[in-house]
């Protein structure tokens, strides 16, 4: 799909945004989650266990995997996400 629906801090859906109109949100909480949304991980949820602000970069430790790997990722490849766990 070339669009997608995104709801508003105030519950309102907003359809049909393009990427170009979307910019990805980097929590700022130690305990915040993250969703990969760019690369071979996409559509993994994760935590930031470090920020490396200078190189525009997070150490993340991607959940439900088995070897609990951390891998570097771009803030562009990630944003925060509010969505449920998995196990909900």
């Amino acid at each position: 799909p070339d669009t997608c629906v995104c709801r508003t801090d105030e519950g309102r859906l907003v359809e049909g945004l393009r990427e170009a109109m979307l910019e990805t949100v980097i929590p700022r909480g130690e305990a915040d989650r993250v969703m990969v949304v760019l690369g071979e991980h996409a559509g993994r949820v994760g935590r930031i266990l470090e920020r490396e602000p200078a190189r525009s970069r997070a150490l993340v430790q991607l959940e439900r995997d088995e070897a609990g790997r951390v891998v570097p990722l771009d803030y562009d490849a990630v944003c925060h996400y509010l969505g449920g766990h998995e196990d909900d």
